[in-house]
C-alpha cells in the first residue's frame, strides 16, 4: 500500500501568536487550552492542538509580550534558486512598459527549467499561484536592493498604535464602524492561458482588469454603493445604462485605479452617505487616501482613522481584506462561468461577448445579496479592532465551483493551456499591490484602453436591450406566478402592476413609432 502524502504544514505568524498570548493573558480566570484552541479557530478559522497551544503560551515566546511580533511566516530560501536568478534577470531586461503577466511568468519558468542540467532528473514543478507571489516578493526585494544599494529594514508591526485603534472602535456603535478599501478584478479573465495560435491582442483583452471601491459598516447592514474604476470616461456598454439605478458609480483612470482625486470625490460621497451621524471611518494608509483626506477633511461629525504603516502592505488588519473582498470575487466567478457555460452552444465565444454591463449587474447584485452580514461581521472580528458581541457565529461558506470549472475548462476547442482552480479564483496579478509594473500593465501598442473597457465582439443594443414588449411578457408572467404563491403580498403584486402598466406605455409608443417609420 502506499503511504498518503502529508498536508503541508500550515505556519502560525508571530501576530498570531501574540493575539493569542494577548487573549489568554486578557481572560479571568485563565482559559484552558481546549478554550484556547476554540477561541484561535473561531478568530483564524484553523485548529490547533493543546501540545502547540502549550508552547505559544510558554516562556519560550514571552519576547512578544514585551516588543512587535512579525506579521510574516517564516521566510523560505527560494526552492530552486538556480531557477529563480535567471527568471530575475529575465524579467530585470522587460522593456519599459510590457510588463509580463502571471502565465509568461509561469510559462518562462519552465522554459528556464529545462535547460538547467541540475534540475533535469527531478520532474516539472507546477508553479503554483503560491511560488508565484513568493517569488514575485522576493523579486521585488532584489530589485530594490540593486536600484537603491541598500535594503530596506524590515516592516515593524504597530502594536501599540493597533491597541490605540482597538480603543477608539470601543467608542463607536458596532453600526456606525465603516472600512473602505479597493480591489482589483479581472472582469472576463477566463481559466486558460494565452495559447501560442492567439492573437497577443486578445489575450491582453482577456486580462483587463477594474478596480472595486468597497465599503460596509461592521455589521453589514450599511454597505455603501459600489465605486468602479475602469480604463475609460465611458465603456460602449454603459453608454445607456442606467448606473444611479444599478446603485453603483463608475469612474475613470489610465490604469484603472484609485486616484487621490477619485478618492476625493468618494469622500466628498461618504461624508454625505452618513449625515450627521457620528462615525468611524477605517482606511489604509495607502499615498492616494493620505492625500485625499489632507485635502478634503471630514466634518466634525466623521473620524476618520488611517491603519499604521506596518499593516498596509500585509493587509492583516483590514477587515474587507478578511473575507469580504474573497467572497465578493468568489461569487462574481460563479456567475462568470455560470455565463460561459450557458455561452458554450452560441456560435459567438461567450468570453468575446462579455461585456461591463453584465460585470455591473452581476456585481452590483452581488454586494447587495450574496455577501452576508454574518462574512462581514468575522471580517471586523478578525482584525482584533472589535471584540466578538456573538461568540459562534457562522457564515455561510462560499459555493463550490469546481463543476462549473470542469465543464468550462473540459470545453477547451482551442486546446489551451489551463489555468489551475486557485489561480482563477485568487489570480496573483489582479491587486494592485502584486502588479510588478503597473505603469505597463497589459496595455502595449496593439491594445488601446478603450478596448479594455469594450467587448472584444461588438455587441448590438438589441441584444444588451431587450424591447419593452418583452418586458412586459417577462412582468406579466411575474405576476402569474405570484398570485399562486402562498407567500405573495398584495404590495408585492400591486409593484409589479404599476412597472407593468409604465412599461406597457412605453411598448405602445414602441409599435407607433415603428409604424410611422413603416411609411417613410
Amino acid at each position: 500500500m502506499s503511504t498518503p502524502a502529508k498536508r503541508p504544514a500550515l505556519g502560525i505568524s508571530g501576530t498570531q501568536k501574540q493575539a493569542l498570548r494577548v487573549w489568554a493573558e486578557s481572560q479571568n480566570p485563565r482559559p484552558s487550552q481546549s478554550q484556547c484552541s476554540a477561541w484561535f479557530e473561531r478568530t483564524y478559522g484553523r485548529s490547533l492542538s493543546q501540545s502547540t497551544i502549550s508552547t505559544i503560551l510558554s516562556k519560550k515566546f514571552d519576547h512578544l509580550d514585551a516588543g512587535p511580533a512579525s506579521k510574516l511566516r517564516r521566510q523560505l530560501a527560494p526552492q530552486w534558486p538556480l531557477l529563480e536568478t535567471p527568471l530575475c534577470e529575465w524579467l530585470a531586461s522587460q522593456e519599459p512598459g510590457s510588463t509580463p503577466t502571471a502565465d509568461t511568468i509561469i510559462t518562462k519558468a519552465r522554459e528556464i527549467w529545462n535547460g538547467i542540467p541540475e534540475y533535469q532528473t527531478l520532474p516539472l514543478p507546477h508553479f503554483s499561484n503560491g511560488w508565484l507571489n513568493r517569488f514575485k516578493k522576493r523579486y521585488a526585494a532584489h530589485l530594490h536592493d540593486r536600484q537603491d544599494g541598500v535594503s530596506q529594514p524590515p516592516p515593524q508591526a504597530g502594536r501599540k498604535e493597533m491597541k490605540a485603534m482597538k480603543t477608539l472602535c470601543g467608542e463607536f456603535p458596532e453600526d456606525d464602524i465603516y472600512n473602505m478599501d479597493e480591489t482589483g478584478l479581472f472582469w472576463r479573465k477566463p481559466p486558460f492561458g494565452a495559447s501560442p495560435t492567439m492573437e497577443q491582442m486578445i489575450t491582453n483583452r482577456e486580462n483587463s482588469r477594474i478596480c472595486l471601491m468597497l465599503c460596509t459598516n461592521s455589521t453589514g447592514s450599511d454597505r455603501l454603493p459600489l465605486w468602479v474604476i475602469g480604463h475609460t470616461h465611458t465603456p460602449e456598454a454603459l453608454r445607456r445604462a442606467n448606473l444611479k439605478a444599478m446603485d453603483c458609480h463608475w469612474r475613470y483612470h489610465r490604469q484603472a485605479w484609485l486616484t487621490q482625486s477619485i478618492m476625493q470625490e468618494w469622500l466628498l460621497f461618504f461624508y454625505e452617505h452618513v449625515g450627521q451621524r457620528r462615525v468611524l471611518l477605517l482606511l489604509d494608509n495607502h499615498p492616494d487616501h493620505q492625500a485625499a483626506v489632507e485635502a478634503t477633511p471630514p466634518p466634525p461629525n466623521v473620524h476618520l482613522q488611517l491603519f499604521p504603516t506596518q499593516t498596509r502592505a500585509l493587509n492583516e488588519q483590514q477587515p474587507i481584506n478578511l473575507g469580504i473582498s474573497q467572497t465578493f470575487k468568489h461569487y462574481y466567478r460563479r456567475q462568470w462561468l455560470a455565463y460561459i457555460v450557458a455561452g458554450m452552444e452560441s456560435p459567438q465565444n461567450p468570453v468575446h461577448m462579455m461585456s461591463l454591463y453584465h460585470t455591473m449587474s452581476w456585481a452590483t447584485r452581488i454586494w447587495r445579496h450574496d455577501v452576508a452580514n454574518a462574512i462581514i461581521y468575522r471580517a471586523f472580528r478578525k482584525s482584533h479592532l472589535m471584540d466578538p458581541q456573538i461568540e459562534f457565529i457562522t457564515a455561510p461558506k462560499s459555493p463550490d465551483l469546481t463543476a462549473l470549472y470542469e465543464t468550462v475548462t473540459q470545453n477547451n476547442p482551442d486546446g489551451r493551456p489551463v489555468t489551475s482552480l486557485e489561480n482563477f479564483t485568487h489570480p496573483v496579478d489582479e491587486d494592485f499591490e502584486s502588479v510588478l509594473n503597473v505603469a505597463g500593465f497589459i496595455v502595449d501598442g496593439e491594445t488601446t484602453l478603450q478596448e479594455l473597457d469594450d467587448a472584444i465582439v461588438s455587441i448590438p443594443l438589441e441584444q444588451l436591450i431587450p424591447p419593452a414588449v418583452d418586458a412586459v411578457i417577462g412582468i406579466q408572467t411575474a405576476i402569474r406566478y405570484l398570485v399562486h404563491q402562498p407567500w405573495a403580498t398584495s404590495k408585492d403584486l400591486q409593484a409589479l402592476e404599476r412597472i407593468e402598466r409604465m412599461i406597457n406605455r412605453l411598448a405602445i409608443e414602441e409599435r407607433r413609432q415603428a409604424h410611422l417609420g413603416g411609411f417613410d
